[in-house]
């Protein structure tokens, strides 16, 4: 895993849900970005862990979570963080 992969990983885990009354479209964007991302490193991960089926074959198992401190792992929780994050911004969008 890349230096930037890894610190995009630790970024997106220092953000924090923000509470504020109002909509931020900005917030929401960068969510959406973090997601994708997020998202992209963890499929990547999965298919390179267990084969181009990875992500079909163990997606909802405890396999597609990884071991404990591997790449799979914190790409995992990554993506499990801008999920959530997300999801917020995108509830108070509506």
């Amino acid at each position: 895993m890349s230096t930037r992969t890894l610190g995009l990983i630790g970024a997106l885990s220092e953000m924090h849900i923000q509470p504020s009354a109002s909509p931020d479209p900005a917030r929401l964007a960068l969510t959406e970005s973090a997601l994708a991302v997020a998202d992209s490193l963890w499929r990547a991960e999965m298919r390179r862990t267990y084969g181009p089926d990875g992500v079909l074959t163990y997606a909802f198992s405890p396999e597609g979570q990884g071991g404990l401190g591997t790449p799979l792992r914190r790409t995992y929780e990554a993506r499990r963080v801008a999920v959530a994050l997300w999801r917020h911004e995108r509830r108070r969008a509506r």
